[in-house]
């Protein structure tokens, strides 16, 4: 439950992100080499009837509002109203704009050109700045989310149809008015190639504000690791590529006799939030690697095999759009809160030290190890050479940090997001395992309440 405080940071940050996106579609508009997408049809609208281009816009929203309603029923959820005040916060800001950048008329092509693209970058953050903000959503981009979950299909193809219908209906009307294509021009196409992979930039480097919206202050951990009665017994447990971590919870399990979650968590949380098995397998713990790759995945993935295509790992780097990776991940903090509140138990990776940050039992452990003893036992794994085991180290390890970058706000090294951290090369796999049951047994489940005076006694601290 977000507090009020948290409240106003993100709802200041949507404003923001509301005026940025106007200015942006407005820079783009006067550059008179078409408007996006999705704002085509109120612009041919516009220029056809004596109407301002914000209030056809405000309109058209009403209309995908509408659908909405009509498409979700029993699922469209009360708070999704809020989409009303921003469609007018939009659309008034947008009149606006237009009104104060009515000077400006390139009258060179280049010029055209550039204020095109400068739109382009300031509409891209303002997205952006909605995207972290996670209130609400502008009717455009609800109402194809509202397909996508209703058809069952990725974000991105809705998205594809969607725009493509829009920018057709727009030709089609302003050849029918007008006698030429109006509003859908070069403009169209290079808002549609830049603001995806912009924005993702844009999110990818500012996603540690995440943390400072939720108003939690630093990410520290009590010490304490006395079980709090009526509580589980849950251990974390996230390691660097190499390390053993996976192996160690598995030996850990055994010992302590309680189930260990790894990629068991992949059928759960594909089931939790409606996705398939390949695609939790695939977008586990991954973000994009390269422009390319972000444009597609952000905004027209037309299928998986192209995912792959364009990707330069296609074996692990298949990624999808900002929306959907948000949805998997809120599925897998449910599914692993969800499994801390029923059984005692191990879970592995997945962010699992973040999510159960607040979760009163937990011990939350990072494995690290020497990168001579990492190499080997990639290599030894996967069957590798030295030189790919590393290679293969060393991106692992770096999209676990982008992972954690971009939802948690944090180094996910930090030793503040941990209780304890264990060298696996320098105790073994099995050393390490029996360190952590020792920690477990001794200082956690079963800590005798000794008075000061008994302890001094003890270890003859009495002087």
């Amino acid at each position: 439950m977000r507090n009020k405080i948290e409240l106003i940071k993100r709802y200041s940050l949507f404003f923001i992100g509301v005026i940025a996106n106007a200015v942006g579609l407005a820079l783009i508009t006067s550059g008179m080499l078409g408007t996006g997408p999705t704002a085509c049809i109120p612009y041919i609208l516009s220029k056809k009837f004596p109407l301002s281009l914000g209030a056809f816009n405000f309109f058209f929203y009403m209309l995908l509002l509408l659908c909405q309603i009509v498409m979700l029923r029993k699922d469209f959820k009360k708070y999704q109203l809020l989409q009303l005040p921003a469609a007018l916060l939009f659309s008034a800001c947008l009149d606006g704009m237009m009104y104060l950048l009515s000077f400006i008329n390139p009258d060179r092509y280049y010029l055209a050109i550039i204020v095109t693209v400068v739109g382009c970058v300031i509409r891209a953050f303002g997205i952006t700045c909605q995207l972290i903000a996670d209130v609400v959503m502008l009717p455009s981009e609800a109402f194809v989310k509202a397909v996508s979950n209703i058809s069952k299909k990725d974000f991105s193809i809705c998205k594809l149809v969607s725009d493509a219908i829009m920018v057709a209906i727009t030709a089609g009307l302003s050849i029918w008015w007008f006698g030429k294509i109006m509003g859908v021009r070069e403009g169209t196409l290079i808002t549609v190639l830049l603001v995806g992979p912009i924005s993702h930039f844009f999110t990818k480097n500012l996603s540690y504000t995440n943390h400072y919206l939720e108003n939690e202050g630093e990410f520290i951990y009590e010490t304490k690791f006395k079980l709090v009665e009526g509580k589980r017994l849950v251990i974390t447990i996230t390691s660097e590529a190499g390390s053993g971590g996976r192996f160690i919870a598995r030996i850990l399990g055994t010992i302590l006799n309680i189930p260990v979650y790894d990629k068991e968590l992949i059928d759960m949380v594909a089931e939790e939030g409606n996705f398939s098995k390949a695609f939790v397998r695939r977008h586990n713990e991954k973000l994009y690697r390269n422009a390319l790759h972000a444009f597609f995945m952000e905004n027209y993935s037309f299928s998986d095999w192209f995912a792959d295509y364009i990707s330069d790992d296609s074996d692990d780097d298949s990624n999808r759009n900002y929306e959907r990776y948000r949805e998997l991940f809120e599925a897998q903090s449910k599914v692993i809160t969800d499994l801390a509140q029923k059984k005692d138990c191990i879970i592995v990776g997945h962010c699992s030290n973040y999510v159960l940050k607040d979760f009163a039992g937990v011990i939350n452990i990072f494995i690290t190890s020497d990168m001579e003893h990492r190499i080997e036992y990639i290599a030894e794994k996967y069957l590798l050479e030295r030189d790919k085991a590393r290679a293969r180290i060393e991106k692992q390890d770096a999209d676990t940090y982008e992972y954690y970058k971009h939802f948690v706000g944090h180094d996910w090294k930090d030793p503040n997001g941990y209780h304890i951290t264990i060298n696996s090369s320098q105790f073994g796999y099995e050393g390490t395992a029996e360190i952590i049951d020792h920690i477990v047994r001794h200082n956690y489940i079963a800590v005798p309440k000794v008075k000061v005076r008994e302890l001094r006694k003890k270890y003859n601290l009495e002087k």
